[in-house]
């Protein structure tokens, strides 16, 4: 028996290894939280898990990673602090274990008939004192209920997990931080334009939603964030003869207009942490038949990134008005991008460009949702 209980003791020791080698050596705290879970499940026998982070402007709790059976239906609860059981952990500070969920006064009941809570061990997750979540596993597997030796292990598992989220927290406001500085940088160099406002924020809102139509990592997504944010900050460099003019550009116009994307490639390379979306940034306006600037790249020479901006930013030039044409109406435009597949445009995109469209999906208004929803602007969790 001794063995046996030895052998467990090693597992537990290993699992908080390899969970605090992972939470030091990665930023996807998402995939180290997952991580986290699988081990507690295993360790505990349970039937599934879920961490719960601390919103404390709202005083509530949400969920960070919810898994199970009904886990979508339930993604999007919150519970306020001091309420339920995991309200009840989060306010006390101290793990509990609930034998009957049911005839526990803070259990609310599950939200699904798919799904039966039977039992419920809660411990809290701090940092630096504070409560910042709760992790929380439901329904042992073979037993009735959870045993102190459970609560043990979870309180173990607990302790790297706390300040695993708050510095994910911190790490999420400081590339909120960025991502508003270099928003602002954008919109500060649009204003010299008048015909342009909100080009930039619908390009972004565009790109996102063709990005994720074509099932762009969340890690490429970022990149293609900030390419889009910036894909036009080289414009800082073309006179206002030019960038102002009320009529079409003549040739020489043409040409100190087509810097732009040389210029916001050089702006943008001194600074490291944007190394990887120049691509995006130089090679928006390039075309795959290879008659583009600034490079005359063509084909797969052209990176995904520039591909969707180049069809995000022509979809907004056609579709706003400038002193010498009206606006095109969107389905206008979605006939002239077509058109262009395979020569201008990358036929892939132009394909996610043609879903979207068709089921009324290419709205700023539903890239804004997906830029919320994807990295949390304007709402915590």
């Amino acid at each position: 028996m001794a063995a046996v209980e030895l052998h467990q003791r090693l597992e537990e020791y290993e699992g908080l290894l390899e969970i605090s080698v992972e939470l030091a050596g990665s930023l996807d705290i998402e995939r180290v939280l997952e991580l986290a879970m699988d081990h507690a499940e295993k360790l505990c026998h349970a039937e599934t898990s879920s961490i719960w982070e601390v919103d404390p402007h709202r005083e509530e709790l949400f969920f960070r990673i919810v898994r199970g059976t009904v886990a979508e239906e339930i993604r999007h609860r919150r519970v306020a602090i001091g309420e339920g059981i995991v309200g009840r952990v989060a306010a006390s500070g101290r793990g509990e274990i609930v034998d009957d969920a049911s005839s526990d006064p803070g259990w609310g009941g599950d939200l699904s008939g798919a799904f039966r809570t039977r039992a419920v061990l809660t411990v809290p997750l701090k940092a630096q004192g504070r409560v910042v979540g709760v992790l929380q596993i439901l329904n042992p597997l073979g037993k009735l209920t959870f045993t102190e030796r459970d609560l043990e292990r979870m309180r173990l598992f607990a302790a790297p997990l706390g300040q695993a989220i708050d510095n994910a927290r911190l790490y999420t406001a400081l590339k909120g931080q960025f991502v508003d500085t270099v928003t602002a940088l954008s919109e500060a160099i649009e204003k010299r334009d008048p015909y342009t406002g909100g080009h930039v924020r619908r390009v972004v809102c565009y790109s996102l939603l063709l990005g994720h139509e074509m099932q762009l990592s969340s890690q490429e997504l970022e990149k293609l964030r900030l390419a889009s944010t910036l894909h036009d900050v080289g414009k800082i460099a073309v006179p206002d003869h030019v960038l102002r003019k009320p009529a079409p550009l003549d040739a020489s116009e043409a040409a100190v207009m087509q810097r732009h994307p040389v210029d916001g490639a050089e702006i943008i390379s001194s600074i490291r942490e944007l190394h990887d979306i120049l691509p995006g940034v130089r090679s928006h306006h390039e075309r795959l038949d290879g008659k583009g600037y600034p490079d005359g790249l063509s084909d797969q020479d052209i990176p995904m990134s520039a591909r969707i901006i180049a069809v995000a930013d022509t979809f907004d030039a056609m579709t706003s008005s400038r002193p010498y044409r009206e606006a095109m109406a969107p389905a206008v435009a979605l006939g002239e991008i077509q058109r262009g597949a395979g020569t201008q445009f990358c036929p892939r995109v132009v394909n996610a460009f043609t879903c979207l469209m068709d089921r009324d999906g290419f709205t700023v208004a539903d890239g804004e949702r997906l830029q919320c929803s994807l990295f949390g602007d304007g709402e915590q969790g």
